[in-house]
């Protein structure tokens, strides 16, 4: 997301014509002496040898592909809706082959495997082997390696390791080893996260790159030349997740008046002494002033100089050519410009930057400080901090999350079907793809043109319709007893969050529910109906208790019909990886239904276990009881009146997609009601008891309290958001309690949690010019509090990504909708003004409120492990399945003879600590199998063993190889460069050290025996072969 916007866009598309034509005629290729690397050498073997005594300038040359951004995935692939944007992936590609096939010298790297793939498709054998050649010889790099390049505020980490395990094996497939990635290339996502940092480390990356960081610390960084750091991203794993970080310089582009590309107006380098254009005698002073600017800033002598920016080298002859004059002109005039050492400019790569500054550093003794926190949230200047796409599209928001949790229960119950395990997988590639695709960094986070987010939106679907196909081919493998045919077809309610499910109308239905967790699990089924009167039956004949609740709204959508109910049961003891089914029979099919009559009381909850009190005079929710415990808590929908300006100097920034700011006018949030008493409704029953409230005509809320659970829920219905008078809105669910604190904790990609302060930067001097924005955070998955006197911790779950804050003493607030009227000027030349069937978004979610002791004991109060359990719960919720069953060889009796109503993919539950991050077939006898312990090594958290043998029902494991986490190398070869750790970047009394340079072994237990010991968050990853019963 870096446009840059040409003045004379007609010319450049000439200039590109003709180049392309001069291309076809004739190409020179300037002679530039180079120490060839022998054939096939690849990685840091291909790396063209630096000089210990000059100034190493790394010319890096690349091209940053948003997989959708301004133009979808296949209009940035295939060049159309120019428009738009003038870019071409499929363009790009292939000039590149052509350019580095003309001068061995030269280098390029490739980031994006969904364009890389889609590519691949369309070329020849001989062209791919050209392609291979280049990998082979190191003059192209795979960088990343990932389906896309991933945002990291709003991702989880399961999405992350997904697409990157998804991406790396696709190229290593169509490349093997020498395309294996080596470095991180993080260069344009808004902010970066500690949880990243551990990934790379995990996948064996030597380093990342990146470009945005908050303008006062990058200032400072460069100043005390600590823009390059080892950076340790995990506080339980410690040292095993070092991971040395590179802050770019000059974001990802070139030098000011040196982008040689169709796209940039920068005139090219004329070395023709005769030639009134004459030029380079100029252009490489000015390079060498930019040179030595740069390099004051960093350690060693190289510097990294990036030569690309949005969709360049859609000519790369054009590029490389006046490159290739540069890199001579240094040569012939052997500059010693910088220190009184020669400046040496060579063509590289980022993984052989690393590999000199390596060497560098191992030659004089440099060491590099430690970073252990993250940076979030970004900030380009005073009152802009792009904490806005924290929340941004929460609907697309939830659909990614949605795509995750079926992708999980699809890929382990394609990977328990047995044979047809092989057959089945293929039908997955779709979804894996969709969902690598939404954790691009101008997807998921909500930041692309709407054109654009229903792209998005249809991929998905897609992907989910093709899903269902599996789904369908394997339950009936699963279920079926005695290999009879089962004659249903199994559908997902997608739309009962606007109570819809058209299998759930039929007079007859089967719900199948399956648990994706290594653990037995109870969960409270809601489905749309239309009736008041239903016999289910269990799975061993029982009859199960059911109650109905009014629906949150009646919706009034085009060509839907919403149900005016919901239907409400508990599946009990869900088999873990496995699942129940329930025959539900509507006994008043086709007759109407009674209205539910609202209760009088004010008491949500009928035990001490779990209460909330409704207050009788305001309606609001005032307190709330669970395991014993009582806390005084009000909620309530709020609002903040987003800015609105002209973008044209900080002050007047507006609001927008990427930015977070109220109103300077009015920053802080507004109620939008003073009571709710006239339109609270409380409903009562055996298993759950509602309290439905209306804040206005456009916001809706209801606070569920759930018999046998262990947390209150406020289901939230929000939109179209009234912009009539003129004014952006963003609202927030806000909690108030007497807690004290100081800081506040929010979780890292879903994963460990990492303490807030606010007005407080732990690296440089913080600035607090915008209170409110400056102290947002993202929320992954949850966001808390810590009374310390007390000893208790309060925490608010989500169901997606959202940004959040404590920003008074006892406060929490999540943000859950935005309707923006102004873009904020990055590119999107959109404002963020969402809508569906002729009016504005109506977004629908769950949070999830939980409190108790925050001492880390054994038992079951401790709140921390309650969050987990929870977010685990509503990551990986457990899937329901309908289908209709009103045929006759559907009825009860016949399914009881020929179906499975239990089946259980694991023959025992995994510990309470551990869980199976990733069940996926890998090739025709082979399951890739990860294993993590779910809990911070503080949190109370032991090593814990998981014995594989005879664990699963279907398959039996026959060996283990033990691989990075990305499942593309093996973890005995994995050896990783190693830094000399300086002191801490904040106040710690323990940087660590910089594990030694060996071949990694994660733990002293032997795979061979399947049992496999975890530390504290740790996760290891397996390929499993197996025997299929």
């Amino acid at each position: 997301m870096y446009l840059f916007l040409s003045l004379a866009l007609l010319w450049n598309i000439m200039k590109f014509t003709i180049c392309l034509l001069l291309l076809c005629v004739s190409v020179v290729v300037l002679s530039i002496p180079v120490t060839k690397p022998t054939k096939n050498q690849c990685g840091y073997q291909a790396c063209t040898g630096t000089d210990p005594d000059a100034l190493n300038v790394h010319i890096v040359a690349h091209s940053h592909d948003d997989v959708g951004w301004l133009k979808t995935v296949d209009q940035y692939y295939y060049g159309t809706n120019s428009s738009i944007q003038f870019a071409g992936v499929q363009y790009i590609i292939d000039s590149v082959v052509m350019a580095l096939q003309k001068n061995p010298e030269r280098k390029f790297i490739q980031v994006e495997s969904a364009f890389l793939r889609k590519w691949w498709l369309e070329q020849t054998e001989d062209k791919r082997q050209e392609f291979i050649n280049l990998i082979n010889n190191g003059q192209l790099e795979i960088v990343g390696g990932a389906w896309s390049m991933n945002d990291e505020a709003a991702v989880h980490y399961q999405s992350t390791i997904d697409q990157f395990t998804f991406g790396l094996k696709y190229v290593h497939d169509i490349l093997g080893e020498c395309g294996r990635p080596k470095i991180g290339w993080q260069i344009d996502p808004f902010g970066h996260t500690r949880e990243m940092a551990s990934i790379f480390a995990q996948l064996g990356f030597d380093a990342f790159f990146f470009a945005r960081l908050d303008w006062r610390d990058k200032g400072e960084r460069l100043k005390t030349k600590t823009a390059e750091m080892l950076w340790r991203g995990s506080a339980s794993l410690k040292d095993d997740t070092f991971v040395f970080t590179h802050a770019l310089y000059n974001h990802y582009s070139p030098p000011p008046s040196f982008y040689f590309d169709v796209l940039s107006n920068d005139d090219p380098l004329i070395p023709d002494t005769t030639s009134t254009e004459y030029n380079l005698a100029n252009k490489v002073k000015d390079f060498t002033d930019f040179v030595n600017k740069q390099a004051r800033n960093y350690s060693t002598n190289n510097i990294i100089i990036t030569m690309g920016n949005d969709f360049t080298y859609q000519d790369a002859h054009y590029s490389f050519k006046n490159l290739d004059i540069l890199i001579k002109a240094y040569r012939d005039n052997i500059q010693r410009d910088y220190q009184g050492r020669r400046i040496n400019l060579l063509y590289s790569t980022p993984g052989c930057y690393i590999k000199a500054v390596n060497e560098d550093a191992e030659r004089n003794n440099i060491s590099f400080q430690v970073k252990t926190d993250d940076f979030i949230p970004y900030a380009s200047d005073y009152h802009t901090y792009w904490s806005g796409y924290y929340t941004s599209r929460p609907t697309q928001k939830r659909f990614e999350r949605q795509g995750n949790n079926l992708l999980q229960v699809t890929k382990q119950l394609t990977a328990l079907s047995g044979k047809k395990a092989t057959e089945l997988d293929k039908n997955l590639f779709d979804l894996k793809s969709a969902m690598g695709i939404m954790q691009h960094h101008d997807a998921i986070t909500g930041t692309e043109k709407q054109h654009v987010a229903q792209d998005y939106a249809r991929i998905v679907m897609k992907a989910f319709d093709k899903s269902h196909k599996t789904v369908n081919e394997a339950l009936p493998i699963i279920l079926s007893k005695d290999g009879q045919q089962v004659h249903l077809n199994f559908e997902s309610c997608l739309l009962a969050n606007v109570s819809h499910c058209e299998a759930s109308q039929k007079k007859r239905f089967v719900v199948t529910i399956h648990n994706p967790l290594s653990r037995k699990v109870s969960q409270y089924v809601r489905l749309p109906v239309d009736s008041d009167r239903f016999t289910i039956t269990g799975p061993q004949g029982e009859t199960v208790k059911w109650q109905t609740t009014p629906s949150i709204d009646n919706f009034n959508l085009p060509n839907i019909q919403s149900s005016r109910f919901d239907l409400v049961f508990l599946a009990e003891d869900l088999p873990p990886l496995g699942l129940k089914s329930y025959y539900v029979v509507n006994e008043n099919f086709g007759k109407q239904p009674k209205d539910i009559t609202p209760s009088n009381s004010f008491t949500l909850g009928d035990d001490e276990k779990i209460q909330v009190q409704i207050n009788s005079n305001t309606g609001f929710m005032h307190a709330a009881t669970l395991n014993g415990l009582t806390l005084p808590v009000r909620q309530e929908l709020m609002y903040y009146i987003g800015a609105q300006g002209n973008n044209m100097v900080f002050e007047n920034r507006s609001s927008g997609a990427y930015i977070f700011r109220p109103d300077p006018k009015n920053p802080t949030a507004k109620p939008f009601t003073e009571s709710l008493i006239e339109t609270t409704k409380i409903y009562k029953g055996d298993l759950v008891d509602e309290a439905h409230q209306t804040f206005n005509d456009w916001n809706k809320q209801i606070i569920r309290v759930y018999k046998k659970e262990n947390h209150v829920e406020f289901d939230w219905l929000v939109g179209p958001i009234d912009i009539s008078d003129n004014q952006s809105r963003e609202i927030i669910s806000r909690f108030t309690t007497n807690l004290n604190h100081e800081t506040f904790l929010t979780d890292s990609n879903g994963r460990e949690l990492i303490t807030r302060r606010n007005d407080y930067r732990a690296t440089y001097n913080y600035s607090k010019e915008e209170a409110v924005a400056g102290n947002y955070y993202p929320v992954t998955s949850g966001i808390s509090i810590i009374d310390e006197q007390k000893a208790v911790e309060l925490a608010v779950l989500t169901d997606r990504a959202q940004g959040g804050a404590s920003l008074s003493m006892g406060e929490l607030e999540l943000m859950v909708h935005r309707r923006l009227l102004k873009d904020d000027a990055f590119g999107v030349g959109e404002a963020l003004n969402e809508t569906e069937f002729g009016k504005g978004m109506v977004a629908r979610g769950q949070l999830y409120l939980t409190f108790g002791s925050n001492v880390p004991t054994g038992n079951s109060g401790y709140t921390r492990r309650k969050q987990r359990e929870i977010a685990q719960r509503k990551l990986l919720a457990p899937w329901v399945f309908v289908a209709n069953a009103e045929s006759s060889e559907n009825s009860l009796e016949n399914l009881q003879n020929s179906f499975k109503f239990e089946f259980a993919g694991l023959k025992r539950p995994l510990p309470d600590d551990v869980q199976i991050l990733t069940l996926e077939h890998w090739d025709a006898d082979t399951v890739l199998l990860r294993l993590e312990h779910i809990l911070e090594q503080h949190e109370n958290a032991n090593n814990v063993t998981v014995d594989l043998n005879d664990l699963f029902t279907t398959f039996k494991i026959e060996s283990l190889v033990e691989t990075t986490l990305g499942a593309n190398h093996r973890l005995e070869d994995d050896v990783r460069l190693q830094w000399k750790v300086g002191g801490c970047l904040a106040a710690l009394t323990d940087c660590g050290q910089m594990p030694p340079r060996t071949p990694a072994k994660k733990n002293a237990d032997d795979p061979s025996s399947l049992q496999i010991r975890l530390k504290p968050m740790e996760i290891r990853t397996f390929k499993a072969k197996v025997t299929f019963n």
